[in-house]
């Protein structure tokens, strides 16, 4: 009696980890799973412990055996909070910001999320972000939830002002899916759509940013509010299971996207680049190495420039201020249009010329091939020589 609740315990607790890896597993199972896991897990628990009083009190006496059985129920009990994700990669609500953010431990090629909302412009280090998947900030009066699944490196930031802050629910199909604490809704993160819950159906607003090195960053005339990081901050990511991260980031298993069903025109974690506005058709994507090699490439048919920064990639529209540009960039990485001479900053922030303007940014996202094709199936691969 006492194995068998410990079993279905043990079930119950690790559920959150071979559900999302199991592609028979729907995701209502992890819904509903989500509630049920501490109630059921603790009530087991306690008819366990109620079960070896009752003997004890019947027979007179403690029966050495259980103890087994008994620890395997309370290990139960620190894996169904151990073990799930929101636990294992908690989100990180209004963090502070630096008062002196070049005095912070961040080096020139490290990468940030630039987010400009709201009157607000603030940067979080993605080695930071990684730890958390999540970090919830206010920009003006507006909420924004910074999204950043690890397994697919898929990186979007939401205004979720509306709803509240999200936190890491689980994970399907080797994609981060977040919930908002209100109502507890499932979001699958790459597509922004509800899956299951109160506000289903429902879609998550996007908004733009941009990724952009240290070194670029810390030249800017402006320089953005920089969240509070420590080298603690830093270390390297792991999952629960220490090891295991390296050992999936260094072969082509995508837990939870089984290989029959994945792309394989490239390996699993080639870097691509692809568009992600909503406003833009077709979608496209291109194979980051090759935009990087070239520095600037326009898509003629989107009327959009990608811009390479080191290992960094941002896309502007072509058309500011009802004018068209051609855009090249100088030594020092600023932006120029040909045409008219107009200068603007690596963010595409003005500085000098006949347009008086900002460019105009374009929602792009930097992940792997495999994630892409699978939530973009769509998508037009362009190949650059």
């Amino acid at each position: 009696m006492l194995y068998l609740l410990a079993a279905i315990a043990l079930l119950v607790g690790t559920a959150a980890i071979y559900m999302t890896l199991v592609q028979i597993f729907p995701v209502q199972w992890l819904y509903y799973h989500y509630f049920i896991r501490k109630p059921v897990v603790w009530s087991l628990l306690g008819v366990g412990l109620i079960w070896v009083a009752a003997v004890a009190f019947s027979t007179g006496s403690v029966q050495p055996e259980a103890a087994v059985p008994l620890g395997l129920l309370g290990l139960a009990v620190v894996l169904t909070y151990r073990m799930h994700q929101d636990t294992a990669f908690p989100a990180v609500d209004y963090p502070d910001m630096s008062d002196d953010p070049r005095q912070l431990p961040l080096t020139d090629t490290m990468q940030l999320a630039v987010i400009e909302y709201g009157g607000e412009t603030k940067a979080y280090p993605l080695d930071y972000v990684v730890h958390h998947h999540i970090v919830n900030d206010r920009f003006g009066d507006k909420i924004v939830s910074l999204t950043y699944c690890a397994m697919c490196r898929s990186i979007i930031p939401f205004d979720v002002t509306d709803i509240g802050p999200l936190f890491v629910a689980s994970f399907k199909n080797a994609n981060l899916i977040v919930a908002d604490r209100r109502t507890k809704t499932f979001f699958q993160q790459a597509t922004f759509e509800s899956l299951i819950g109160r506000l289903h159906p429902h879609t998550l607003a996007m908004i733009p940013f941009q990724i952009l090195p240290w070194a670029e960053v810390k030249r800017l005339e402006t320089l953005p509010l920089v969240c509070q990081v420590t080298t603690d901050d830093f270390r390297e990511f792991q999952l629960p299971i220490p090891g295991v991260w390296k050992k999936i980031m260094a072969s082509e298993a995508t837990p939870g996207l089984p290989a029959n069903k994945r792309d394989d025109s490239f390996p699993a974690r080639t870097f691509v680049i692809g568009t992600i506005d909503p406003d833009i058709e077709p979608q496209v994507v291109y194979i980051k190495s090759e935009l990087t090699r070239q520095g600037v490439v326009k898509n003629e048919e989107l009327n959009v420039f990608f811009i390479a920064v080191g290992d960094t990639v941002n896309a502007y529209k072509g058309c500011v201020a009802g004018e068209s540009v051609n855009l090249v960039t100088s030594g020092d990485n600023a932006l120029t249009d040909i045409g008219s001479g107009t200068e603007w900053d690596v963010r595409g922030k003005y500085l000098g010329g006949s347009i008086e303007s900002d460019l105009e940014p374009l929602a792009i996202s930097d992940e792997y091939w495999f994630s892409w094709k699978e939530f973009h199936p769509d998508s037009q691969l362009i190949r650059l020589k």
